[in-house]
């Protein structure tokens, strides 16, 4: 994929296309503004690159968003950042319930922070028939490892689920949401 391209501008086509039919995404996005998922993958991209939570395999097909939850406190770069979300994604009238939403799911999650956050993981369409996934599973797992950390995630897609079970990840919690759907939330304890 690297044809010139920056790893800022690799991991947002990434996001982008893996994301386009993820329901927690959509629910997020809003509809009417013309690159709104493009704006959420640049504000992922930013907000993880702060917390040294990019993660691109080494054919540079997949990427995974993974960083220690309590890496570092939001700062005016985080703000701007945000601020951008809501101009060019959210919109100002989704504001509220993306900010509903955000507060149950940060209630959900472990008060110390003290664990690893794997927010995304994607891979192109020749990602998805490499070994990238396994490799950027590794990483994380090494990491979590290492550094005695659990893995903590939200997914909405059934089929995700099923996947992180197999690799060691418990539900423990089930949100049934308010705009449809359920919102796994899943851990994985270092060492499993």
């Amino acid at each position: 994929m690297n044809n010139g391209t920056s790893q800022r501008e690799q991991v947002i086509a990434i996001i982008e296309e893996s994301f386009h039919n993820n329901p927690s995404v959509i629910s997020v996005i809003n509809p009417k503004k013309k690159n709104s998922l493009k704006a959420l993958a640049q504000y992922a991209y930013d907000t993880a690159k702060t917390r040294n939570g990019v993660i691109l395999s080494s054919n540079q097909e997949a990427v995974a968003i993974c960083y220690p939850y309590n890496y570092k406190k939001e700062g005016l770069a985080d703000i701007w950042n945000q601020v951008l979300l809501v101009l060019n994604c959210i919109g100002l009238r989704r504001v509220p319930d993306v900010l509903r939403r955000e507060a149950y799911v940060k209630k959900m999650r472990p008060k110390d922070g003290k664990f690893l956050y794997f927010w995304f993981f994607g891979a192109t369409t020749t990602g998805k028939k490499t070994s990238a996934a396994r490799e950027l599973k590794d990483k994380i797992f090494d990491w979590s490892s290492k550094e005695n950390l659990p893995i903590y995630l939200e997914t909405s897609v059934p089929r995700n689920k099923s996947v992180y079970e197999y690799y060691g990840f418990e539900t423990y919690h089930e949100w049934n949401q308010p705009n449809g759907g359920t919102l796994y939330f899943m851990r994985r304890n270092p060492g499993v």
